[in-house]
């Protein structure tokens, strides 16, 4: 069901300061661990000085890696960058699937290898990933052949 590089839309992410409406957000699966929850990160099309050269920024203040326009004719038709700053936690299996069975949760992109294996060396060794996390990413990878 997941994959690596999947890019799934959370219908309803966080909800507006103003008006409480559900907002979108955008996760990328980076890894999926042993025992099934998923590592992931979010995606952003608010440059925030972030860079797009070089793509793998871990500097301050926002720390992301620039993917360029991923879907010119999709939804993800801006500038885009993964947001390398730490999340909470990773996603609960479980909650994860639940959330794609109520339709919250819809796969609408999946990165490609070459996109994948360069973004993985980034996020592993960003200042917020942890080490568990940074195993598992290192496992993605292996599993992608990254070399």
């Amino acid at each position: 069901m997941l994959n690596i590089g999947d890019v799934w839309r959370h219908s309803d992410y966080y909800k507006d300061k103003d008006t409480g409406k559900p907002l979108p957000k955008y996760l990328l699966v980076l890894s999926v661990r042993t025992d099934g929850d998923i590592v992931y990160r979010l995606l952003t099309s608010r440059q925030n000085s972030r860079p797009t050269d070089p793509v793998c920024y871990h500097g301050t203040p926002y720390p992301g890696y620039y993917l360029g326009i991923p879907m010119p004719s999709g939804l993800l038709n801006s500038e885009t960058w993964l947001d390398l700053r730490e999340l909470s936690e990773d996603f609960d299996s479980l909650d994860f699937e639940k959330l794609v069975l109520l339709g919250v949760l819809t796969l609408v992109h999946t990165f490609s290898p070459e996109v994948m294996c360069p973004l993985l060396s980034c996020t592993a060794y960003a200042q917020d990933t942890t080490k568990r996390q940074t195993q598992d990413i290192m496992r993605s990878r292996q599993t992608l052949n990254c070399g």
